[in-house]
């Protein structure tokens, strides 16, 4: 069953210099906040829940930016909104999990070619809604320092993305 997603881009404030990411405690990833959209949610109701319950924040929804289609056996959509954080301060949704504002220029090491160009893509946002296509292949080139530094759960995500 094809379950899409959707994330919020959370901005410190207009400028667009700094964002928010999350440290996964299952994955040594720097992450967006998002996820799944539940059944008979709306794509901006779920950004908003799911950035909730991982940060703790209150948050607004600022615009939508776009939507990825991701290619792959699935064909599912991840859609993509801009956020504010409005009140709150961080309350990790699983213990091990980290929350931290970072440069747009300065993203931390951990954090996959993908997110760091959805990252571009909000930051260069025209007010045109943005769709690509990605595919689910994992980019060695742009992704390898993950996999060196990494490797266990390099094949974890593997086994679980692909072969389960």
């Amino acid at each position: 069953m094809r379950k899409d997603g959707s994330f919020l881009i959370l901005f410190r404030n207009d400028q667009k210099k700094e964002v928010f990411l999350v440290f996964r405690s299952d994955y040594p990833l720097w992450v967006l906040t998002g996820g799944g959209i539940e059944s008979g949610e709306k794509p901006d109701d779920a950004a908003l829940r799911e950035a909730e319950e991982e940060t703790g924040f209150k948050v607004k929804l600022i615009k939508p930016l776009g939507v990825y289609e991701i290619v792959n056996k699935k064909n599912r959509k991840t859609y993509l909104s801009e956020g504010r954080v409005v009140s709150g301060t961080f309350r990790p949704e699983f213990p091990g999990c980290l929350g931290r504002w970072f440069s747009v220029d300065r993203l931390p090491l951990n954090t996959t070619y993908p997110t760091k160009a959805t990252i571009r893509d909000a930051v260069n946002h025209s007010g045109q809604s943005v769709f690509r296509k990605m595919g689910s292949r994992i980019t060695l080139k742009n992704n390898i320092h993950l996999i060196l530094m990494h490797p266990f759960y390099f094949v974890k995500f593997l086994y679980r993305h692909h072969f389960s």
